[in-house]
């Protein structure tokens, strides 16, 4: 076994999302903007949905990670206490890395997006500018 294959294993990027995941929990973007947080055009539409949209997909992010983090352990050793071949590890490897990463994702944002709509029925609507 390969020390480097170990560490950019298959269970990189659930712990890569579980720090994201932290970090948008802990030190969650504090107003609406374009850089940071989760963006998407119902969570930018006010700063509830903004506020609720972040606490919501960091925590789905940081179990998603896990679940990959996990799974990702058992799949590598699984290949390796079977002697998988050299090829046959890297499709695991790249399989899980962009497969989590895609997954994740799109999950992520499916679920939230449902949460929002759900438990926020009626968009709170922007206060019009007055000319």
């Amino acid at each position: 076994m390969e020390y480097s294959a170990f560490l950019v294993g298959p269970h990189l990027i659930g712990l890569l999302f579980i720090v994201i995941g932290l970090m948008q929990k802990y030190l969650p973007p504090k107003k609406i903007n374009r850089w940071y947080g989760y963006r998407t055009a119902t969570a930018r539409s006010s700063q509830q949905l903004w506020d609720e949209g972040n606490r919501y997909s960091a925590n789905y992010m940081i179990r998603a990670g896990q679940l990959v983090l996990i799974f990702g352990f058992i799949l590598y050793a699984g290949a390796l206490y079977i002697h998988a071949p050299a090829e046959v590890q890297k499709i695991i490897n790249y399989g899980i890395l962009f497969g989590g990463a895609v997954g994740i994702g799109i999950f992520s944002t499916i679920a939230t997006e449902k949460h929002l709509k759900e438990n926020f029925k009626q968009t709170p609507v922007k206060a019009k500018k007055r000319k």
